[in-house]
């Protein structure tokens, strides 16, 4: 009740305040001000706008703050009375007929220019109803009535005017929502994409550990080990056989889901490369870093295969963050291509890797970034599977050359995979 109330009194002090700035027509004392443009613009740009007491708290507000005006004025109260009084008139008509004419237009739907053309006839109607109030039969000339339907229109423009602007507006938030939505969810599924081949991997690892589970069971019942024991070894297989089939239909159920995804249309490498830029610069601050990444690129091709680049990229820029001693990270992507092939160049200006680690980096479970303080080791992944995504989904390659202050990947992919006319 409280809510509805304050409601009530802010709009209404509001288009109070806002009719005093008004001018005379053509007839002493009738005043033609925009504060009327405001019941129908917060009415419906406002959910659940008070319209029937802002009306009547505008009409004797407006009314009432006049009256006290022209005596602060004159310092007499003589007449102000029957002058400003017919106002409320204006203002209660206008406020009545929209409310009858907003509760016909419920449950219908008209394009914006059709819902406000009948607000002419309101407007129009009330300035009648004060004009009437004042003159009687002297408001029916010719020259009044143009002259109030000219305000009519004229306001009901204003009003059109304000409205369209709040619907390309709110249009438009809702086209970089969707955007954001968008640029979350490419990202979202180039990580699916790239725990996907993890898991395919561990497949064949828990196939593995499932059969090696059941060849201890069938040596320790083949010796004279305790029999609980060798039921443990089997109890293990059979746990690894019911882990096994739900594990294989989680990864049925995402790779299906991907599958259809990865149908949709493609992405520009520009495009791509400036949505990991983004996310990742994010990335770093989260860290405490600051990120500087440059992109040069020869050819802004369009591609298909967006979510396994997207997850290579990513990986390789996430590690050079990480691997960053100093809290300014700097990262250089480059790109060239010839009649075959389309390389990438990956150089971060970080601490390096030593020679004896170049050849156990793309190694999984291999990690040089330790947390000394907690003991913390990274899981050692990325780097694996920046391989597998380039050598096993692209046909391509990836090197690595090191030294401190300069780290750089080359990759290298077949021009006829990337490469997709949009």
């Amino acid at each position: 009740m409280n809510h509805k109330l304050n409601k009530t009194l802010y709009y209404s002090i509001f288009i109070i305040l806002v009719a005093q700035l008004s001018m005379n027509l053509f007839i002493a004392d009738f005043k033609i001000s925009i504060a009327i443009i405001f019941i129908p613009v917060f009415f419906f740009l406002t959910e659940n706008f008070p319209l029937i007491p802002v009306t009547f708290c505008s009409a004797f507000g407006v009314f009432a703050l006049r009256v006290l005006m022209n005596w602060f004025q004159s310092g007499t109260l003589d007449g102000s009375i029957a002058s400003f009084f017919p106002e409320t008139g204006f203002y209660i008509c206008y406020g009545l007929l929209l409310c009858l004419y907003t509760h016909w237009l419920k449950n219908r739907t008209l394009s914006r220019i059709l819902v406000v053309l009948p607000l002419i006839f309101i407007d129009y109607t009330a300035n009648f109803t004060e004009l009437f109030l004042r003159m009687q039969n002297d408001a029916l000339t010719v020259k009044t009535q143009l002259s109030i339907l000219l305000v009519a229109c004229l306001r009901t423009l204003v009003i059109w005017c304000v409205l369209t602007i709040f619907d390309r507006y709110k249009l438009l938030l809702l086209q970089q929502e969707h955007e954001d939505r968008y640029k979350r969810l490419l990202l979202l599924i180039s990580k699916l994409n790239g725990e996907m081949v993890w898991m395919r991997k561990n497949t064949s690892l828990i196939e593995e550990t499932m059969n090696t589970s059941y060849r201890l069971f069938e040596k320790l019942k083949a010796s004279d080990t305790d029999p609980e024991i060798s039921s443990s070894a089997l109890s293990v297989a059979k746990d690894i056989h019911e882990i096994k089939k739900e594990y294989l239909l989680i990864l049925r159920g995402i790779s299906e889901a991907l599958d259809q995804e990865f149908q949709s249309d493609g992405m520009y490498l520009e495009d791509l490369l400036t949505l990991l830029k983004d996310s990742v610069t994010l990335t770093a601050r989260e860290q405490g870093k600051e990120l500087s990444l440059s992109v040069r690129c020869s050819d802004n091709f369009y591609t298909d295969k967006q979510y396994a680049l997207m997850s290579v990229f990513r990986n390789l820029f996430n590690n050079a963050i990480e691997a960053a001693a100093e809290s300014c990270v700097t990262i250089l992507v480059s790109q060239t291509s010839d009649s075959d092939f389309c390389t990438f160049e990956v150089t971060d200006q970080g601490p390096g890797i030593k020679e004896e680690y170049i050849n156990e980096v793309f190694h999984p479970g291999f990690s040089t970034k330790i947390n000394f303080t907690t003991g913390e080791v990274n899981r050692g992944l990325g780097l694996n599977l920046v391989q597998d995504l380039v050598e096993n989904q692209l046909n391509g390659k990836i090197d690595l050359t090191s030294r401190p202050g300069k780290t750089t990947f080359t990759i290298q992919i077949p021009r006829q995979i990337l490469e997709k006319r949009s």
